[in-house]
């Protein structure tokens, strides 16, 4: 019964950060601290955990806003165009995975889901070419909510264009992986590629 259910995926929907694309929010850190006279810990507690990013992240401040802010909270003497550069280049495709994708795309539909700003998804867009491949996305910033939010897995199922148990879910983020499976959807829990390839052995099998 289990392989039969393997043979019924027909939409792949992968996370972007640490899936597709790998980073460190660190390296922006280290960076700014370069433009200020606060250490690169307090830097990231004051972004990534006071819920400022968040707040960009669900599109609920405009990129200007978000600028703005940390400029007052880190008192930075940087650009716009300075912090950009910093804030966006961090990111670098996960080896293996650009093949993995390419061959999965002959056979299913993609999709990306991805708690994700403006500046990052436009970034890694042109950045890289591999992301052509997915048949849409399906972003925090667009939708109003990050993962593990309902509205954005039901976003998800809205572009996948078919029930829940036929779309798999690959999430690096074990909590948002349990929500998909609450949902009805297949789900891995994706650690490497090396992991991730034998997985989806498991639900991709003829």
């Amino acid at each position: 019964m289990q392989h039969k259910k393997a043979r019924t995926v027909k939409v792949i929907i992968f996370d972007l950060g640490k899936v597709i694309v790998d980073f460190d929010h660190l390296v922006i850190c280290r960076k700014l601290a370069r433009y200020c006279t606060v250490a690169p810990n307090e830097i990231c507690r004051k972004i990534f955990k006071s819920g400022l990013e968040a707040q960009f992240d669900e599109g609920n401040i405009t990129i200007h806003k978000f600028y703005a802010k940390l400029r007052e909270q880190l008192q930075l003497n940087i650009t716009r165009d300075e912090f950009e550069l910093i804030w966006n280049h961090i990111f670098k495709l996960n080896p293996g995975i650009a093949p993995l994708i390419k061959r999965l795309k002959k056979d299913y539909r993609l999709l990306c889901l991805s708690n994700t700003n403006m500046l990052h998804f436009e970034y890694c867009m042109k950045k890289f070419p591999l992301l052509q491949y997915f048949d849409d996305f399906i972003l925090s910033y667009k939708i109003g909510k990050r993962k593990p939010h309902r509205k954005i897995f039901k976003a998800a199922l809205t572009k996948a264009h078919c029930p829940a148990y036929a779309c798999l879910f690959i999430d690096d983020i074990a909590e948002y992986v349990q929500t998909a499976e609450d949902m009805g959807m297949k789900a891995i829990h994706f650690k490497s590629v090396q992991q991730l390839k034998k997985q989806l052995k498991k639900y991709l099998s003829d």
